[in-house]
Order: C-alpha cells, then structure tokens, then sequence
C-alpha cells in the first residue's frame, strides 16, 4: 500500500516538474524574442542600403511579452524623400505572435498612407523587419530589413562629425539641382532653434537639412520641405541663433512637369530656372553677400 503510494506521489511530482520545465521554456522563448524589454526605452535600430543613400530607423517606444508600440523613419533617395514624423507619434502597433516568433501588426506611413501589416522579429542581435501586406498610398519603408541597435548619442556625434566634414569640403561647390543630393548630406534637424526659425518665417517643417559653405560670420544651410504637396528646398542663412535671410530655390510637384530647379556656383551666386522636359529657362539670379543676404540681381 506505501509503495503504491509512493509510486502514486512520484508520478504527480513528476507531473509537476514536466509542467514547470515546459512553462520555463515557453518563456525562455518568450524573452529571448522580446526586444530588450527592461532596458531603456526608447530604444532606436537602424539598416542602411549598401549604397547608403537609403536608410531606415526604428524606434521601439513601449514593449511587453504581448504589444509593440514603434515609430518608423524612412529615409530615400539621400533625403530627398523622407517618410518621417519629428514628434513622438506611433505609426506601428503590433501584437506578439507566438506562432510567428515577432511582433505582427498595423503600420502607415507618414505621407497618409492606408494601413499595412508588417512583423517585427529578434534574430540574435539584430531586429528583422518585413511587410506582409503594402499599404495603399506612399510610402518609404522597406519591403524587409535587418537592422542593428543605435546607441543614439554616439550615432549623433559621429553623424555631425561626418556631416561637418562632408559639407565643409570644398569640394561642396558648384552645387547643381540634378546632383546636390550626391554632394550633400542631408541630415533629420537636430537643431529645434533653427527649425523653430524656419516654421516662423515659411509655416513649414524642416523634413531635412545640411550645412554648406559660407563666405561670411554666418551659417549657410540648405533646407528640404517634403512633406506636403510640393518638395521644396530652401537656402537660409543663420547668425548668433538668429535667421538673416531665406530664399526658395526648388520646388516640384509629381502633378506637374513643370519645376522650378536651381544652380549655384563657388562664387555663392544663385541661378533658378523653370524646367520641364530637361530645358531650363532662366528666372532669377541671386548673389549672398558677406553678411547673409540674398540680393536680386538685374536681367
């Protein structure tokens, strides 16, 4: 009778213990898929295309074993497009998918776009990114990607570093319509004064911004607008955390052959020209003096 007992009382342990081993790998599982859960957040993952003029960022803003609150920044053509927001709002809600081993769920783009359905996966130490449905609409983020983790304070550092050295160069000018976007680095704003400044004087976001050479005490930096109807590009000069003068050089719309384009060359001197089918015709002219501002020139 004590041995059956015992008998009885070892196969219920033994129950018991395959439960927990079962319930502990399941969660092993779990949270080796979880995304860093207990560190800090937001956390920031980045892939960028081989020929680096493409780039994606991810920014993982709330996270659990069960949802997965993100905001993406799609970067194309060298900013020429840039399907971003600069302000903390969520464009990806996910649910923990099990089956699937990631986060699946709704994204759209910043260009109002409809909804997709994208996934979201932990392989290793990189972060898998990939759209199971394309939204309808415009949009820049890739159909799939492998992304790395950003430590956001020394990608900054190394950023402006690049940047300054890459548009400091004198190489820099004569900068063309056509090729400014191989010569110049065209960067998110870091800087909320200057993108306060612009918002004041146009009622527009910086989406991007560079800074190229000067021939005075101020900063010369040319400015992308995208995010509306028209991509427009701007020059401004900024002195003593104040904007001197602005001067819109570009403006396109997809509706419309028809562009407004630009030229300037090492003498700071700024030619804009109507174009449409690759035949340019002259508008206006412009010089920047020393002091930062933009003076018409006569016909």
């Amino acid at each position: 009778m004590i041995n059956r007992f015992l008998l009885i009382l070892v196969c219920l342990l033994g129950t018991v213990v395959s439960c927990k081993w079962h319930d502990s790998k399941d969660n092993r599982l779990v949270n080796n898929i979880v995304l860093n859960k207990e560190s800090n957040l937001p956390e920031i993952w980045r892939c960028k295309s081989e020929d680096k003029i493409q780039e994606f960022t991810l920014k993982i803003m709330r996270i659990s074993k069960d949802s997965l609150y993100a905001q993406y920044c799609a970067v194309y053509n060298n900013g020429q497009k840039l399907d971003c927001d600069f302000e903390e709002n969520i464009n990806i809600k996910a649910a923990f998918d099990i089956r699937k081993s990631g986060y699946v769920g709704d994204f759209f783009s910043f260009f109002n776009s409809g909804k997709g359905k994208c996934i979201i996966k932990r392989i290793d130490k990189s972060i898998i990114w990939e759209i199971l449905e394309i939204p309808n609409g415009e949009y820049y983020a890739p159909i799939k990607c492998v992304l790395k983790k950003m430590d956001e304070t020394e990608e900054h550092k190394k950023n402006f570093k690049e940047l300054k050295g890459f548009t400091k160069s004198s190489n820099i000018l004569p900068i063309d319509y056509k090729n400014f976007a191989e010569k110049i680095k065209l960067d998110i704003p870091a800087d909320d004064n200057i993108k306060n400044l612009f918002q004041q004087k146009y009622q527009l976001g910086i989406d991007a911004i560079a800074e190229i050479p000067s021939t005075g005490n101020y900063s010369l930096y040319i400015v992308n607008n995208s995010s509306g109807d028209s991509d427009l590009i701007y020059l401004i000069t900024v002195e003593k955390g104040k904007l001197v003068d602005g001067l819109e050089i570009a403006n396109s719309s997809g509706h419309n052959t028809e562009m407004t384009t630009f030229y300037i060359n090492k003498k700071h001197e700024i030619y804009i020209y109507s174009e449409e089918n690759d035949k340019r015709k002259l508008i206006e002219s412009y010089s920047l003096n020393n002091k930062g501002h933009f003076n018409k020139q006569k016909k």
